[in-house]
């Protein structure tokens, strides 16, 4: 509302500029016509000049406006990534998945495409705290995390779910596609020295799997529950190892 004001009185600044400068012009073009010599040019003179000045301090005004609006449009845009990353990791946090989630599986419903989801939790964590100390884990937490975004697409939501716990979003992705990323994040994990001055291991990682079309759920908390459940399963069953909820079902008696 208020550029829109703003726009106006330039308008009707330039529209009266106008109005004023005309009769001084003419005083050059004719300066046989009295009027034009008369009172009417120093009033349009003075008018003028006036209308000049407010026009200069509207466009300044406007232009410091626009300067303000686009600064408050990027601190805005940076405050809003910074609460919905995760402070240690860089990856988005738990907050930020769940919206996604429920964006997502919303827009999958309505194009009736393909979602799946990854839950990912590093096996024996406990261990790695106590045997080499929390720093130690911080930097475990960091290195698994650089080994799933190398791993996973731009499309992909990505985030750190809570503890050492991880969680994926693959629109566009059936369960057969996200077994085949799944298994090369694990892979990659596997093989990954994490290492400060003081110690050196490497640690593994468990996924559980499910999808909106090998799965049917109803709602979006139900596929991360699904995933989750899977992730449970591989946990239970060896570790190190990528297993989807059609797993979990096959195996559970009836």
């Amino acid at each position: 509302m208020r550029q829109r004001m703003i726009r106006l009185l330039i308008y009707l600044a330039i529209v009266l500029l106008m109005a004023n400068i005309s009769p001084i012009i003419d005083s050059f073009l004719h300066p046989d016509i009295p009027y034009l010599n008369s009172e009417h040019l120093l009033v349009g003179s003075i008018t003028a000049g006036i209308t000049a000045l407010l026009l200069s301090l509207l466009i300044s005004h406007a232009n410091r406006m626009t300067s303000v609006a686009h600064e408050l449009s990027r601190l805005n845009k940076s405050l809003r990534e910074q609460t919905s990353r995760d402070s240690l990791t860089g990856l988005y946090n738990h907050r930020y998945f769940q919206e996604m989630l429920r964006h997502e599986f919303l827009l999958a419903q309505r194009h009736r495409s393909e979602l799946s989801c990854m839950m990912l939790d590093l096996d024996l964590f406990k261990e790695v705290n106590d045997t080499c100390g929390h720093p130690f884990g911080d930097l475990v937490l960091k290195g698994t995390a650089e080994q799933i975004l190398h791993e996973a697409r731009a499309t992909d939501t990505v985030a750190r779910y809570g503890g050492e716990e991880f969680a994926i979003l693959l629109p566009n992705t059936d369960l057969e596609g996200a077994t085949r990323i799944a298994q090369r994040i694990r892979a990659r994990a596997q093989e990954y020295i994490h290492q400060d001055k003081d110690a050196a291991m490497r640690v593994t990682i468990s996924i559980g799997l499910a999808s909106n079309r090998a799965h049917a759920p109803q709602r979006p908390e139900e596929l991360l529950a699904f995933a989750d459940l899977a992730l449970y399963h591989a946990k239970k069953t060896g570790r190190n190892k990528v297993t989807s909820y059609s797993e979990l079902v096959a195996a559970t008696p009836p």
